[in-house]
């Protein structure tokens, strides 16, 4: 049954009021990795999601159902990435990172017809790693590490805690909102360039400096909103939402080493501070239940400002020495997180097996890539590309169990033109190595969803 004027203008004037109401400042890294039950759909969620997934991404859909429920998964994330230099002779890069895991508990209820939920979780995981130059004498450095001023490792990390609630409106809306608090950890493994040009080559690795500066902001403040329309008379759901995280500044150690015959490094109480805005995110979707399937569809866009392009790590109490004795405060050192406001699209298809107790889903989405050409690195770079994933859910005595694996291929990019060799001495420096990027993302998720039966 298609759904009445009266319905169509109160979807449009939720969305109005939502896009209007966002703060305007924005940016940061955006990792879309997903819940264990958005896994196997590609990250297909805002209108189908209706508990821990749905806190982050569209909290309306708690109002789905009123019953107690308890949940409990967790995702295994490789996020691995190669480099090819444009140096014909030079090897490919490859991460050597392991996976990592992210966890996500949460419980729905219903109070006086409100739905309430509260969740935690690691909303967003990266961390990749290649060789550490530090490993191997400067002299056998050579073109195998020609990635490492570019940078050699990176992690990013957010683990959130979340409430939120959500209230029908009629028989045919709903409307949501949750809070939440993350703890964000960020850190990096850089390489800098510690020489006078015409003294030595620009570039030897005999004047290399290493620093790993990392750190962690324990409190960021962020909530989403989100509206459902969902009638009972039709077989279309429509959704949208919109989320806003508060600026994030990473306060944390640094370490560094110069090189054997080379420049050394005097520390005095060493810090870091790094700051950075995340962007906003929207995303809309619609869904349809047909009799032995459901197909929804999404849309995801993130929306940064232009100076969320580049960030900056301040650094105090750390001084390099030249054999010269010659010496300099290393007090910038500019950061490989960098997002460009992009979006995605996504689909998914379940598909009954067997009546009233298992389904199989399907799903697939493509993302542009968060990271410019100019500021790609190998270590935190997102260069986004095609999704495919593949799903199985079964449901028995009141317990679901949810299965998903999905694979994301990158779109191979070129890029790192915007990076230098960052010469604390200010006396000759040059542009980065420039390659070719290109990896793939996996995940495999399980979740358990334990309902108790209304209040």
């Amino acid at each position: 049954m298609p759904y009445s004027g009266a319905v169509y203008r109160a979807w449009v004037a939720v969305g109005l009021i939502l896009v209007a109401s966002a703060p305007a400042e924005a940016g940061g890294p955006v990792i879309v990795g997903g819940t264990p039950r958005a896994i196997g759909r590609a990250g297909t969620s805002v209108a189908s999601d209706d508990a821990g997934g749905a806190l982050l991404v569209n909290p309306a859909g708690l109002a789905r159902r009123d019953a107690t429920r308890f949940q409990l998964g967790v995702a295994l994330v490789d996020d691995a990435i190669a480099w090819d230099p444009d140096r014909a002779d030079a090897p490919i890069a490859r991460d050597q990172a392991g996976s990592r895991l992210a966890p996500l508990g949460a419980v729905v209820g219903e109070v006086r017809g409100w739905i309430l939920g509260a969740g935690i979780s690691t909303a967003a995981i990266r961390e990749r790693a290649l060789r550490d130059p530090s490993d191997v004498p400067a002299t056998n450095v050579g073109g195998a590490f020609e990635y490492r001023y570019t940078g050699v490792a990176g992690r990013l990390r957010r683990d959130v805690l979340t409430v939120g609630v959500a209230r029908r409106i009629g028989d045919a809306a709903a409307l949501g909102l949750s809070i939440g608090a993350s703890r964000i950890s960020l850190g990096e493994t850089r390489r800098l360039w510690a020489g006078f040009a015409g003294i030595t080559d620009v570039g030897d690795p005999r004047r290399d400096l290493q620093l790993a500066l990392a750190g962690t902001d324990p409190f960021v403040p962020g909530a989403t909103a989100g509206v459902l329309l969902a009638p009972v008379d039709s077989p279309m759901e429509l959704a949208m939402s919109i989320a806003w995280t508060a600026r994030t500044e990473i306060e944390g150690d640094v370490a560094a080493e110069g090189t054997a015959g080379g420049p050394s490094v005097s520390l005095d109480g060493p810090r870091a501070r790094l700051a950075f805005r995340h962007p906003i995110a929207a995303r809309a979707g619609a869904r349809y239940l047909g009799d032995r399937y459901v197909v929804e569809l999404g849309g995801d866009l993130w929306i940064s400002p232009r100076s969320a392009r580049q960030a900056t790590w301040h650094v105090d109490g750390v001084r390099v020495i030249d054999p010269s004795t010659v010496s300099a405060p290393v007090a910038r050192v500019p950061s490989r997180l960098s997002q460009r406001t992009h979006g995605a699209i996504r689909g998914a298809l379940d598909v009954e097996l067997i009546a009233g107790f298992l389904w199989a889903t399907a799903g697939y989405a493509f993302t542009i890539g968060g990271t410019s050409e100019p500021r790609l690195s190998p270590t935190l770079a997102d260069l986004g590309g095609h999704t495919v994933a593949l799903g199985i859910e079964g449901n028995a005595g009141g317990v679901t169990y949810t299965l998903g694996w999905s694979r994301t291929f990158a779109v191979t990019r070129r890029g790192g033109e915007a990076f230098a060799l960052d010469n604390p001495f200010a006396a000759g420096d040059a542009t980065v190595a420039l390659g070719s990027y290109d990896g793939s993302a996996d995940q495999l998720g399980v979740l358990v969803d334990i309902e108790l039966g209304p209040r």
